[in-house]
């Protein structure tokens, strides 16, 4: 990973991984900011699938239901066939969710403390966050990470 973070926020009006986004960095940590409480397992793992085909390989989630949210992300990523792989043997997408932080606080866990396994590091100095139905969340990120807003 580089020496320095980039941090870009992108608000969606609803869980859905947009077709329009080209992430400027072959592997990413995403941080999704969301209340998915009620929302279908399904739609949560069709969000991750997209999300790892286009390069995540680090996971955190916030907000309500974030645990759950984490649970189905690493349900995903232990089906047969998905093949997320690393160049080494002991790589992982991690994963951790932060039902007890403020959003400030889980911002800087994301910031500080997200390192990818040594076979995902490599051009992964992106970090992701995506708030989903609280533009007011994406603003607050904005400013905290001081990051760009991202068009899709």
């Amino acid at each position: 990973m580089g020496n320095e973070k980039q941090f870009t926020v992108i608000d969606l009006p609803e869980l859905n991984w947009p077709a329009s986004l080209k992430v400027p960095k072959n592997r990413f940590g995403l941080f999704i900011a969301a209340d998915t409480l009620e929302t279908p397992a399904d739609s949560i793992c069709a969000f991750a699938i997209a999300a790892l085909h286009a390069g995540m390989v680090y996971f955190s989630a916030w907000g309500r239901g974030c645990e759950r949210f984490h649970d189905v992300v690493d349900e995903c990523l232990a089906e047969p066939g998905l093949n997320v792989v690393g160049t080494t043997a002991n790589d992982v997408v991690m994963t951790t969710w932060h039902d007890k932080d403020s959003l400030d606080e889980a911002l800087n866990f994301f910031a500080t403390c997200t390192v990818p396994t040594d076979g995902f590091s490599e051009d992964s100095d992106l970090g992701l966050v995506v708030c989903v139905g609280h533009p007011e969340w994406a603003a607050s990120a904005r400013r905290f990470l001081r990051a760009e807003d991202f068009s899709i």
